[in-house]
């Protein structure tokens, strides 16, 4: 990718930002992301296919960046800064419940992080360990909502304490 490419997709990825704290996706149109990022149609259309293409490259990024460790105490802190770092963004995802396949895979690599975590530990229990790992997931995906509704009122750190805190007294 050069360096035109970079910048065009670096300011689409800052107006679509901008918008989504403004509106929902799904009214935000390509003419006024692209007067946003002060970019024409065509360039727009070179990149991307559409706003939801942008919004998924984005969604991509940020899953990256949220897992880069392997290791499932600090990715999770790390995933909560992120959120905090993108708010407009992570408040449209939950609000629009788009399905992600990145998120799913992510839920699933951590999933097999914590099941090898409680076997080191001679824990795990396969009859119980699919529905409390479900439970403890939806549960922390539904805190993370919140927080964000409520404009993310603790600082990322101080609520990973809280709820990883939560999470851990059950898998004891």
């Amino acid at each position: 990718m050069d360096r035109r490419q970079k910048y065009t997709r670096m300011v689409l990825k800052q107006a679509l930002s901008e918008l989504l704290q403004e509106k929902h996706l799904d009214k935000v149109t390509v003419k006024e992301l692209c007067e946003k990022a002060d970019i024409n149609r065509t360039t727009f259309y070179r990149n991307y296919v559409d706003v939801y293409d942008l919004f998924e490259s984005m969604e991509r990024e940020l899953v990256e960046k949220s897992f880069t460790s392997g290791d499932i105490a600090k990715d999770r802190f790390l995933m909560l800064r992120v959120i905090y770092e993108n708010q407009a963004f992570y408040r449209e995802f939950f609000s629009s419940r788009l399905h992600s396949t990145y998120i799913e895979e992510t839920i699933s690599q951590m999933a097999e992080q914590m099941k090898a975590l409680l076997k080191e530990r001679g824990t795990y229990n396969e009859k119980t360990f699919p529905v409390l790992y479900r439970y403890n997931v939806e549960g922390a995906l539904g805190v993370i909502r919140g927080w964000l509704e409520e404009g993310c009122p603790q600082q990322p750190d101080e609520l990973g304490r809280i709820l990883y805190g939560i999470v851990e007294k059950q898998y004891r």
